[in-house]
């Protein structure tokens, strides 16, 4: 996988969480921030991160989180961790409700 970007490739054995946040629209940016801050200073560090991507939808109602992680054990220890669980609390707290679920990529159709 290159470095500092997403790959999308059914190939890959990678585990994929896609979680919506749906958020009121004065908290859209206030969630996007936190993600991505948090992504930066603490989850991008952890055993088997791949990347994260946050999706803010035009009408200021839902957050998309796009993450990839090396298998679905990486990702279950980085579950595991207090420190992941207090995350989600802060993350869970700026939306109205959250809907993560685990993918693997079944195809990808490109230019």
């Amino acid at each position: 996988m290159a470095k500092n970007t997403a790959v999308i490739d059914p190939q890959s054995s990678c585990l994929t969480l896609i979680n919506v946040y749906e958020v009121e629209p004065e908290k859209q940016a206030d969630l996007a921030k936190v993600l991505s801050e948090s992504t930066e200073n603490t989850i991008r560090h952890q055993p088997g991160f791949l990347s994260v991507c946050i999706h803010s939808s035009l009408d200021g109602k839902k957050i998309v989180n796009y993450a990839q992680w090396a298998s679905k054990e990486h990702f279950e220890a980085f579950m595991r961790r207090p420190e992941t669980q207090e995350q989600l609390k802060k993350f869970a707290g700026l939306a109205t409700s959250v809907m993560p679920s685990l993918y693997t990529v079944s195809a990808v159709h490109a230019e």
